[in-house]
């Protein structure tokens, strides 16, 4: 489904549903925060919550009461920072909660901090703060909720609005909700008609339940004691034809992989010869909340179970196959999934002029991105960015490798933003053209209805019709306003010179129509005034990004304290990323409540990295010996200055020379726009 099919379908759907625009605007924000495929100052990654901060502390905490270790990971220090961070979270987001509510976790995070570094030394103080800090955990997500339904209910503010959407994405995505999924059972629900909060929340956190996974070892033909292993309900099929219990509609399926493991397999032994290649089906039970979640939990279950297997057997290697079965006992529904999900369109370099000191990151981002076990993959994330000599700590760069990123991050934004108004403007049309026709065709059927039938049933029918007919008209005036919207986009695609293709060459052109000055030429105030126009028929979470950026481009210092926001935010997540380095490599520990988020921003802030080091080498000139070229962390030094000077000019009052669209080039300060 395209993206503007896919969009008009929700919108529809919530008119059917009859949600208002703040209720549509919340529940875009939550999908859109918690889409894998959302840009990372979009996803809820990129933003501070209660929930995650208050489980990082939580896991800081947990990872350092772990007995019998040397140096406990993190060092108190670090664990000492994410009670600070997490407090601090708490504190600036109270007012979004329910009164009272989030007072206790403050409290218990206070205590912590106040015993300072002294006070996480030992494994059994973090223990019994981790023991407390766990209850507190789960009264936060009830705050969430409750203040979610809040939102949903009422007329919250629109910061408070924006907040509640981050932190129900947040526990979406902590909670192992898949988005393919989520975004399916919402669009089910609200094709039910009018939709109550209470029934919103049980689609967006499901309850826990049983789910049925079966996964391919290869490299072995028996599994010894799983039962010892794993649940009571885990089994091996050897064939095809072993009966499968507990599947029910879903046997056909489980036959299907294990004919195609076989399939496999003998494919496998014919290309190498009389190489053996064994293999068994495991099937288990895992408790989750979605179909997706299972199959992904039941993959890590898997995998953790065949490192005591590969303990006992150094020789031939086990692993599991990447197609991977899940089975919904209470729905009868099926999951085929392949993991990792591979790509089908052309690939190209991001740059064929890196330099060979960048290699040894590449790789290993590389190796991070397809590594499945999330916080082992977060940990390599760190790896990569170290490898160009990024470094943690007082002494370190993090501070400047996320000045430089939040330069980047407003070119993400901008273009983003650009690519979201035309999907929006497209799909608001394709929705309102089919709500129109629609209700002509009933309309036209009632009519025909009336005039064939007699009497009292003639009369009802006519008033029927009369009642669809005025429907009809109030759908069409909808499709003429948004047809309106159209009109407006391509004044501002003119200004802007977008092409057929739809892709956005000058940014600058772009921003000048957010907030044109007063000496504007005729041009830009006609698609500044298109814009204003666009932006107040169109409705939802799209329509409220373009206003907030309208006020950022609208007041430089806003802008200033956005970028010196993003910058701190993403400090942040590396200090964090380094310590999930330590505790997953260098402490060994693999799982934590936050992990999935932790591996979404880690492979994110080393794609925005390399993003901004590629266009670099791609554009910088070929170095000599009078001007050799700069290393990685030269240039993340330099970007991070142009962000200092950057954040001045605007903090004084103008963004005229701001030049976004060479904002991290060599070729630009930029500050040098004409």
């Amino acid at each position: 489904m395209s993206l503007v099919r896919a969009e008009a379908d929700l919108i529809r759907l919530c008119q059917r549903a009859g949600l208002s625009d703040g209720q549509r605007a919340l529940l875009e924000a939550v999908l859109a925060a918690s889409d894998p495929e959302a840009v990372l100052t979009q996803h809820v990654t990129s933003a501070p919550t209660a929930v995650a901060t208050l489980a990082r502390a939580h896991s800081a905490l947990e990872s350092r009461a772990r007995p019998g270790r040397s140096k406990p990971q993190p060092y108190p220090e670090q664990a000492l920072d994410l009670v600070i961070d997490a407090r601090e979270t708490l504190e600036a987001f109270a007012s979004h909660f329910p009164p009272g509510r989030v007072d206790g976790a403050v409290n218990a995070l206070t205590v912590i901090e106040r015993g300072g570094p002294a006070g996480l030394k030992s494994a059994t103080d973090p223990a019994a703060r981790a023991a407390i800090l766990a209850g507190r955990a789960a009264e936060v997500q009830t705050a969430v909720t409750d203040g979610f339904a809040a939102a949903w209910c009422g007329t919250a503010a629109a910061g408070t609005r924006e907040q509640l959407a981050l932190e129900m994405a947040a526990l979406c995505v902590m909670e192992g909700r898949q988005h393919h999924l989520l975004s399916d059972d919402v669009r089910t629900v609200l094709s039910r008609g009018s939709l109550d909060v209470g029934r919103l929340l049980k689609v967006l956190l499901p309850a826990v339940r049983d789910f049925r996974v079966a996964v391919v070892v290869e490299g072995t033909s028996r599994l010894e004691s799983l039962a010892r292993l794993m649940d009571s309900a885990a089994a091996v099929r050897n064939s095809p034809g072993e009966p499968a219990v507990g599947w029910g509609h879903a046997t056909a399926d489980l036959k299907a992989l294990a004919e195609l493991a076989d399939a496999a397999s003998a494919a496998r032994r014919a290309w190498s010869g009389d190489q053996a290649g064994g293999h068994v089906l495991l099937t288990f039970t895992v408790r989750a909340r979605d179909l997706g979640g299972a199959a992904l939990l039941g993959r890590r279950r898997a995998s953790e179970m065949l490192d005591q297997y590969v303990a006992g057997q150094r020789v031939a290697e086990i692993r599991l196959r990447p197609e991977t079965l899940g089975h919904d006992p209470d729905s009868g529904r099926v999951l085929r999934a392949a993991v990792p999900v591979l790509g089908s369109g052309p690939v190209r370099p991001l740059t064929i002029g890196w330099p060979p000191a960048l290699r040894e990151s590449l790789r290993t981002a590389h190796i991070a991105r397809v590594t499945e076990a999330p916080t082992t993959a977060a940990g390599l994330c760190w790896a990569a960015l170290e490898a160009l000599d990024v470094k943690s700590g007082k002494k370190g760069n993090t501070g400047e490798l996320a000045r430089a990123l939040s330069l980047q991050a407003v070119r993400q934004q901008v273009i983003d933003l650009h690519q979201r108004t035309r999907t929006a403007v497209a799909a608001e049309v394709s929705a309102a053209r089919t709500a129109h026709q629609a209700a002509q065709r009933a309309a036209d059927r009632l009519e025909a209805a009336a005039k064939a039938a007699e009497g009292a049933r003639a009369a009802l029918l006519g008033e029927k019709a009369t009642t669809a007919r005025d429907i009809a008209l109030g759908q069409r005036a909808a499709l003429e306003r948004a047809s309106e919207a159209e009109a407006y986009r391509a004044v501002v695609d003119a200004w802007t010179g977008v092409g057929d293709d739809g892709l956005l060459r000058d940014p600058d052109r772009w921003l000048d129509a957010f907030a044109p000055p007063a000496d504007a030429d005729p041009a830009l105030r006609a698609a500044a005034d298109a814009l204003v126009a666009l932006t107040d028929r169109l409705g939802g979470e799209t329509a409220a990004r373009l206003r907030t950026w309208r006020a950022l481009l609208a007041d430089p210092c806003s802008l200033a304290t956005w970028l010196k926001g993003t910058a701190g935010r993403f400090e942040t997540s590396l200090d964090w990323l380094y310590a999930i380095r330590n505790t997953a490599l260098h402490d060994g520990r693999f799982a934590s409540a936050t992990d999935l988020l932790d591996v979404h921003a880690g492979r994110a802030l080393v794609d925005l990295t390399l993003e901004f080091l590629g266009n670099w080498y791609q554009h910088a000139p070929t170095p000599t010996l009078e001007q050799p070229e700069r290393t990685a962390v030269a240039v993340i030094a330099h970007l991070a200055v142009r962000q200092q000077k950057v954040v001045e000019e605007l903090e004084g009052g103008t963004r005229a020379g701001w030049n976004v669209s060479r904002l991290t080039s060599p070729t630009s300060t930029g500050w040098d726009r004409a």
